[in-house]
């Protein structure tokens, strides 16, 4: 997985956990799947909730100002792949199709946890959309229009779907030259 230093845009790492699954399968994310959210949104949830561990009170009571930006170039890969299949046995309900929307790999944590502040999906590589990612955080902290930010990136090595979530704060004190 890309690394970032997130100290060199003025943001302090407060938690960072991973998540791991064979998208599709019996194990991990894939559990909890329905029709109407991607198996890789789940598995982004639960990278989420591993990385507010440290501080998951304050990030909650800052709910309506916590920003979400993923990193994915697959995205709803998954749910397209299916809605394809099913579109020729005539099963399939107009409800799948909002789960394939690429943009919602970052919806159910403001669903299930209330979070409403910004949230963007940058349809690249994490190689390539990390940096992007933190100017954008930044930005929005320092804006105001977040108190913290969760930088979710995703990729794809074999059949594993790895999502690293980044929950970023402002430094404390900037060092600006």
């Amino acid at each position: 997985m890309t690394e970032l230093d997130w100290s060199a845009y003025h943001l302090s790492a407060l938690g960072q956990a991973e998540s791991l699954a064979a998208l599709g399968s019996a194990a991990g994310a894939a559990q909890k799947t329905s029709a109407y959210a991607d198996p890789l949104s789940w598995l982004v949830f639960e990278a989420v909730e591993r990385a507010l561990d440290n501080c998951r009170d304050a990030v909650l009571t800052a709910c309506q100002t916590v920003g979400h930006i993923v990193v994915s170039d697959i995205c709803t890969l998954h749910t397209m792949q299916h809605i394809a299949r099913d579109l020729g046995r005539n099963r399939l309900s107009p409800l799948r199709f909002s789960g394939a929307c690429p943009g919602l790999v970052c919806s159910l944590p403001g669903q299930l946890l209330r979070f409403s502040g910004p949230s963007m999906v940058l349809s690249m590589p994490p190689q390539d959309g990390l940096v992007p990612a933190a100017l954008l955080a930044q930005d929005w902290l320092d804006s105001g229009a977040a108190s913290y930010v969760l930088v979710s990136a995703h990729e794809l090595a074999g059949t594993q779907h790895r999502v690293r979530c980044t929950l970023l704060k402002p430094q404390a004190e900037r060092m600006d030259p």
